[in-house]
């Protein structure tokens, strides 16, 4: 896959998700996303060599947010001991998992999973894992 293709996918995932901004009082999406833009920032500010990354930071983020989505909607089991060592969009993704006002099958219904599933992180840039190798 190429940079326009990341990007698309990325996004299209991320705008499938705009329901669970819009449910109650707070943007649970918006949370998230700022989160991981905070997250990634750093990660960029406190590289110890300069690094152009293809991928803006913003893009980057979503990707991180729907992957917490995806490990949730994978994961059956929860543990309190889980919360120790990660990230609050981790947190947040169980819990709207959880939460029956989202139907997070219904909002992801179509989407290419096999074509995000093929995006990596590395070295602060997106890649895809078989361009990778």
């Amino acid at each position: 896959m190429n940079k326009k293709q990341i990007t698309e996918i990325i996004s299209e995932g991320y705008y499938r998700l705009d329901p669970i901004s819009n449910v109650d009082w707070t943007d649970y999406l918006d949370i998230m996303y700022t989160e991981e833009l905070r997250h990634e920032r750093q990660h960029r500010a406190a590289a110890p060599f300069d690094i152009r990354p293809k991928f803006t930071a913003s893009i980057v983020a979503k990707y991180w947010v729907i992957r917490a989505v995806r490990n949730a909607m994978r994961s059956d089991t929860f543990r309190p001991r889980d919360i120790l060592h990660c990230k609050k969009s981790y947190l947040y993704a169980h819990a709207i998992k959880d939460d029956e006002r989202f139907d997070l099958d219904e909002m992801l219904d179509g989407f290419d999973w096999a074509a995000f599933d093929s995006i990596d992180y590395q070295t602060a840039d997106l890649v895809c894992i078989s361009q990778a190798a």
